[in-house]
């Protein structure tokens, strides 16, 4: 009884965020009684390859976040996909790759640049691709492909 009152205050502070639910799930099991009892029971090693996983998560959070904010705020451009290159990673279910693009923005001299993205599964850019895009002018390797 006492388990299932905490789960779902859990989940009414948690709700569907999962930047909320990675910072909760580092604090449970790293800190106070349930670290120590996790490190314990279940092993040094365990624990880091769990620690691992949760800054995996929180580096695709960070990567759709910075993709919105390009999204809506970058310059506007078209890029021809010089490679493309799998990095193995998965967001949603959407891989992560290393794009080398050719990008020709509208104002300014074009330039080559290497960007990792978050494809969509059902339009993986590919060599010779033609693709609109967006970037950040202070760090144009941060792009977001604009469908």
């Amino acid at each position: 009884m006492f388990g299932n009152k905490k789960i779902s205050k859990i989940q009414k502070e948690i709700g569907n965020d999962p930047q909320k639910a990675i910072e909760h799930a580092q604090k449970s099991l790293n800190t106070g009684l349930t670290g120590f009892a996790s490190k314990a029971f279940l092993g040094k090693d365990f624990m880091n390859n769990v620690n691992d996983m949760l800054a995996k998560g929180q580096d695709a959070i960070d990567m759709q976040k910075s993709a919105q904010n390009i999204a809506q705020t970058g310059i506007p451009a078209t890029a021809e996909v010089i490679s493309v290159t799998d990095t193995g990673q998965m967001v949603n279910y959407d891989p992560v790759v290393v794009l080398q693009l050719s990008v020709t923005p509208e104002t300014e001299a074009p330039f080559e640049t290497y960007s990792q993205v978050i494809a969509p599964k059902i339009a993986i850019p590919r060599k010779r691709d033609r693709i609109n895009i967006r970037y950040n002018p202070a760090n144009k390797s941060q792009i977001a492909i604009i469908e």
